[in-house]
């Protein structure tokens, strides 16, 4: 009998081996030896942007065997591999493994390249004013023009980063001139967003304090079209939401963030838009109280927030007004009237943005959880298009209830369950009793999560539960009730989401409206945040179309525009420590043509 156990063990361990799927190892160009040669071919490969096979050489590369030159020169590829797949973290630690100064050794390299390389990984880390700070040091010693004003820029765009806290605080300290008067400027543009009037004129003030100053001598991002803004923007704004109906609680919301930038910018003293506010729930026909509210005077729509309505727009060929709609309608739809902008935070586009953060971190097979139902479908459907379109490998996907379902759709998603057939099968095949442990498959990276916070909660556990607490969970802004509880989140420890800079912030102006507005502390949070968005976007809206590489420091990201008129938000990415969630890493600036390109295989 003894005899007959052990042989059971092993056939049985022979059977899970067999039956256990692996994980595939990575396809290389075989590099025979570690030379000069190879790397130069893989600095080649990172060039042409083929990342994926620049890393699998790399990994090949047999460190220890390198010359010091070598060594050297295969830091710097890390550091630059690292920074083209977004890893701030790797970046800098291959930075920083070699002795400063030592890349000038690499003579193919520019002299200022390092400096540059640098500033984006520190960029890439959330780490803004370090990474601003390194370009200014940068600045002076460039004589290309084009490598200048790309600097240039790239000083502003991390600046516009900064946590505005951290800027006053050191503007207050700071006794440089260059670096005091980038502060003060970053300040100007956080604190009167919402007020082009009160922006232009703090702007004439400093441009006049640092007459030379490089960014009085070439302002920044869209500054110089500030005065163009305000000349041109809406006296007469038409506000379209469903106030009434099943949509009121949404469309209230909506309202009163707008209205909250409208009161703010009046206290303040700016010249301000009439608004005139329409149900859109009280008519049976949208199109005919679209024409009426522009018989009334209004210049500019911002609404509506209906889908059908939306939809209804885009089959106009041409509208009379600029219309800022508060949700998008077919967004596989290329043809759209010029005049018609589409902006909302639909959870679509953040599935997007997770499956680019997944792939920057070098995973490549992925397991989906989402929920039954029509919102898990689009969500699931945008990831795995998104996803699969950059080489990433969808292994499974499984969709729970919700109703006490979590461990049975784990089991089957983790192939636990399989395991555990396996060995009972195995038991009565044999008649012997045996010795089991239930084992879950291998062959992930990652898992995207599609969950609710109070789903959520029950997830991460469950997944530890099922031998899959160490596998990383990448999730989009619904997992987060945007509320700080380490009681309540303690259990999503270490779960990587996207989310907006008004919930991820240290926003004075959020703590300021929720006191004047306490409802703004619900899940409506975010809804308050489009509001206010959308008060900043009307007066830029032709501007932001035209100059295609502009963009909005929003409360609900980083905005620019695609060439269908529809907002694109980049978002930052955060991550659960000890129930808190911390900031981890920059928006990703996902190009314009890749969103649309993903967006029309909808």
């Amino acid at each position: 009998m003894l005899n007959v156990r052990v042989v059971a063990g092993l056939l049985f361990t022979l059977i899970l081996t067999a039956c256990s799927s692996q994980p595939g190892k990575p396809s290389t160009i075989k590099i025979a030896s570690p030379n000069m040669e190879a790397l130069s071919a893989i600095e080649v490969l990172i060039a042409n942007h083929r990342l994926k096979e620049a890393e699998d050489n790399l990994l090949v590369i047999d460190l220890l065997n390198l010359s010091a030159l070598k060594q050297i020169h295969f830091h710097w590829l890390d550091a630059s591999l690292s920074v083209a797949l977004g890893r701030g973290d790797a970046a800098m630690m291959a930075l920083n493994s070699v002795a400063p100064g030592a890349f000038t050794q690499l003579t193919h390299l520019n002299t200022h390249a390092p400096g540059f390389l640098r500033a984006k990984a520190l960029h890439l880390k959330a780490q803004y004013i370090a990474s601003a700070r390194e370009r200014m040091f940068l600045a002076g010693a460039l004589t290309d023009e084009n490598t200048y004003l790309e600097n240039h820029e790239a000083i502003w765009a991390s600046l516009l980063q900064a946590d505005e806290l951290q800027v006053e605080t050191l503007a207050r300290k700071s006794s440089t001139p260059t670096f005091k008067g980038w502060l003060e400027l970053t300040l100007i543009v956080k604190r009167t967003q919402i007020d082009l009037d009160r922006q232009l004129s703090a702007l004439r003030k400093w441009q006049v304090k640092y007459q030379q100053h490089p960014a009085a001598k070439q302002l920044p991002g869209d500054l110089g079209q500030i005065e163009d803004y305000v000349e041109s923007r809406a006296n007469y704004i038409a506000l379209m939401l469903p106030l009434s109906g099943k949509l009121a609680t949404t469309g209230k919301a909506l309202r009163d963030g707008v209205m909250a930038a409208y009161y703010q910018a009046l206290q303040a003293g700016a010249e301000v838009p009439e608004i005139k506010i329409y149900d859109t729930a009280k008519s049976k026909d949208f199109w005919s109280l679209y024409q009426q509210a522009i018989l009334d005077g209004n210049e500019l729509i911002i609404g509506p927030l209906e889908k059908k309505s939306v939809i209804r727009l885009q089959q106009e060929e041409y509208l009379p007004v600029p219309t800022l709609a508060l949700n998008y309608g077919n967004r596989d739809q290329s043809e759209n009237p010029e005049l018609l902008f589409q902006f909302g935070l639909a959870v679509e586009d953040e599935a997007e943005l997770a499956s680019h953060y997944a792939r920057q971190q070098g995973y490549q097979r992925a397991l989906v959880l989402a929920p039954k139902g029509s919102w898990g479908e689009r969500v699931f459907n945008r990831f795995s298009r998104s996803w699969q379109a950059q080489g990433g490998e969808l292994i499974e996907a499984q969709f729970f209830s919700g109703k006490a379902d979590y461990n049975k759709v784990i089991a089957r998603l983790m192939s636990v369950d399989d395991s555990e057939r396996r060995a009972r099968n195995l038991r009565r095949q044999l008649g012997v009793r045996l010795e089991f442990q239930a084992r879950r498959r291998q062959d992930v990276d990652f898992i995207f999560v599609a969950a609710l916070p109070h789903q959520a909660r029950q997830i991460k556990p469950t997944l530890a539960f099922n031998f899959a607490k160490n596998i990383p969970v990448i999730a989009t802004s619904q997992i987060y009730s945007g509320k700080k509880s380490r009681k309540k989140d303690r259990d999503l420890e270490n779960v990587v989401f996207c989310d907006i800079p008004w919930v991820l912030n240290n926003n004075p102006m959020r703590k300021k409206i929720q006191s004047l507005w306490p409802n703004t502390r619900s899940s409506l949070d975010r809804l308050y945040a489009l509001g206010l968005d959308a008060f900043q976007l009307y007066p830029r809206l032709g501007q932001i179309k035209v100059l295609t590489q502009s963009n909005v420091q929003g409360q609900t990201g980083q905005l620019t525009m695609d060439q269908h008129g529809q907002i694109v938000r980049n978002l930052p990415f955060a991550q659960f420590k000890k129930g808190l969630a911390k900031k981890v890493q920059a928006p990703l600036l996902i190009h314009q043509s890749v969103h649309a390109q993903s967006l029309q295989e909808l």
